[in-house]
C-alpha cells in the first residue's frame, strides 16, 4: 500500500474511509486525499470489456454535458482542441458535428477504445498511446480536456506539465473529476444506511487513486505552471450507473434536481460553495 502523498511527498496522513479493506487517506501536510491502493501508472484495463460497450451511457447520456461544455467554452468560430483519454471518441465526434470550425484531436491509451473510435465513429484523428509520447507540437492547442481521467493517474505531474506545454498562451486545460468532499459524504451515508457491501460503489478506491478538492486541484495546477484555476458547473450525465428501469428514470430526475440545487447555491454564494458531485476546472495558462 502506498502511504506517500502524490502532491507533496509527505508520508504523514490520516485515514478518512476504508473501502473493502483499502484505506483512503488525507495528507496532513497539504490536505490532498488519495487511495493507498497501488495502481499502474498507465492502466489500460478500463476498456477491456469484451461484452460490448454501454453506448446508452457513453454516447446518449453524455450528450447534454458535452453540449453544455461546447456552448460555454467553444464560442470562437475556430480553434484546436485535444481530448486526452478520449475513450470511444464521442466528445471528439460531437465537436466535429457541432463546431466544424474546430479541429478536434483525441488520444487514448486503450487500443480497443481507439479501434472503436476509428471504425465505428469514423474518427481518424483519434490516436492510441500515452500522450506524452505523441510528439505533438508545443503551444498548438487552444483547449485540452481531461474528462474523468486525472483521478485514475497516480502521479499526475508529468502529464499535466506536458499538457501545459501543448497549450497556446491564453489557453486552458479543462479537468472533470469527482468532487471529493461531496463524494466522501455520500459514501459515508451509504455505509451508514446499508453497511459496506462487497462490490458496492463508494469512492472507487482501486480506480480513483487521487481524490481532488478545489484546493488540491488548485495546488496541482500551481505546481505545474498554470496561472489560475476557475471552476464551473456543467449539466450532469443523464444516467445512473448500474441502474435500469423505473429506478433509472427516478435516479436521473434526482440527479438533475440535485444539479439545479447545487448550481443555485453556487451562484447565491458567489461561487464560494460548490456541493456539486463533480468538479469542472479550467486551468489557465498565461
Amino acid at each position: 500500500m502506498n502511504q506517500t502523498c502524490y502532491l507533496c511527498g509527505s508520508q504523514k496522513n490520516k485515514t478518512l474511509f476504508v473501502e473493502n479493506g483499502i484505506p483512503i487517506v488525507r495528507c496532513l501536510n497539504c490536505s490532498h486525499a488519495f487511495s493507498t491502493y497501488e495502481q499502474d501508472e498507465h492502466y489500460e484495463g478500463y476498456w477491456d470489456d469484451e461484452t460490448g460497450y454501454d453506448l446508452d451511457w457513453w454516447d446518449i447520456a453524455h450528450r447534454d454535458i458535452y453540449k453544455d461544455f461546447i456552448g460555454k467554452f467553444l464560442s470562437a468560430p475556430k480553434g484546436k482542441i485535444l481530448d486526452v483519454g478520449c475513450g470511444l471518441g464521442f466528445f471528439v465526434k460531437t465537436i466535429g458535428t457541432t463546431r466544424p470550425g474546430w479541429e478536434a484531436v483525441g488520444y487514448e491509451i486503450s487500443e480497443k477504445a481507439v479501434k472503436f473510435a476509428r471504425e465505428k465513429n469514423g474518427l481518424k484523428q483519434v490516436f492510441p498511446g500515452i500522450v506524452q509520447d505523441s510528439g505533438l507540437p508545443k503551444e498548438s492547442f487552444d483547449i485540452i480536456t481531461l474528462w474523468d481521467v486525472i483521478e485514475h493517474i497516480p502521479k499526475p505531474h508529468s502529464l499535466i506539465q506536458y499538457l501545459f506545454g501543448l497549450l497556446k498562451p491564453g489557453g486552458f486545460l479543462f479537468v472533470q473529476t469527482p468532487n471529493f468532499p461531496v463524494q466522501l459524504f455520500k459514501a459515508n451515508l451509504k455505509v451508514a444506511l446499508k453497511g459496506m457491501q462487497e462490490g458496492g460503489h463508494y469512492l472507487e478506491a482501486k480506480d480513483h487513486i487521487n481524490d481532488y478538492t478545489e484546493k488540491t486541484l488548485g495546488l496541482l495546477a500551481e505546481q505545474c505552471g498554470f496561472s489560475s484555476v476557475e471552476f464551473s458547473i456543467l449539466k450532469p450525465i443523464a444516467s445512473v450507473s448500474g441502474v435500469s428501469g423505473p429506478k433509472a428514470k427516478l435516479g436521473v430526475f434526482l440527479k438533475k434536481t440535485f444539479y439545479y440545487g447545487t448550481l443555485m447555491l453556487w451562484y447565491l454564494t458567489f461561487k464560494q460553495v460548490n456541493l456539486n458531485l463533480t468538479l469542472f476546472a479550467l486551468l489557465r495558462k498565461k
